[in-house]
């Protein structure tokens, strides 16, 4: 999970902002967690590490602080995956921090996943790609490379395109991009859990 950035737009850490009662930040690893076949997840951390470091305090998780998340998202993605770089090869599912999870949506996935494991998958809604990707096996080598300058994740998928998938999926949460405190507080409204 990516929650490094500073936020700039939103005007506050998005990785601290409520979704229902919890953290966003904390939100993101409950949902990733209850799922078994999700065996570790690192969350990497830059602009105000420790206060999104306390808010996942006791979530089975481990974090990476990011020194040059100033520099881009890239970094973030790279800095994630070198920390998982020492288990075993496996499928890797790319997860912004500011782009709610869905557990149907995830379900989804993970499903897809097990059909199609050397697929690149992505969720679409109404025919508008989504979040988060899933990256396969053999290609999480090359998310430890990737930089800003060469188009980061973008290129790994441009290069892998004849592998790429989309699984349609039933939530407009798939394609949200909360970048504005407006569009997160509509977002929230409508999508937030309440318990």
């Amino acid at each position: 999970m990516l929650a490094a950035g500073a936020s700039t737009r939103m005007g506050r850490p998005k990785a601290l902002l409520p979704w229902g009662r919890a953290p966003l930040v904390r939100h993101q690893a409950n949902v990733l967690r209850a799922r078994p076949e999700i065996a570790r997840l690192v969350v990497v951390l830059g602009h105000r590490a420790a206060d999104a470091a306390a808010a996942l305090d006791g979530a089975d998780v481990r974090t990476v602080v990011n020194p040059d998340y100033r520099q881009g998202r890239a970094t973030s993605l790279a800095a994630g995956a070198r920390a998982l770089a020492d288990g075993p090869a496996a499928s890797v599912i790319v997860v912004n921090v500011d782009q709610p999870l869905d557990a149907q949506v995830l379900c989804a996935l993970l499903d897809a996943w097990r059909a199609s494991p050397r697929a690149l998958l992505r969720p679409t809604w109404q025919g508008r790609s989504g979040h988060p990707l899933v990256v396969p096996a053999d290609l999480t080598p090359e998310l430890r490379a990737v930089d800003d300058a060469a188009q980061g994740l973008r290129a790994v998928v441009m290069r892998h395109r004849a592998r790429l998938r989309s699984v349609p999926v039933e939530s407009a949460l798939a394609a949200a991009n909360l970048n504005t405190p407006e569009a997160f507080a509509a977002a929230a409204a409508r999508h937030a859990p309440t318990v």
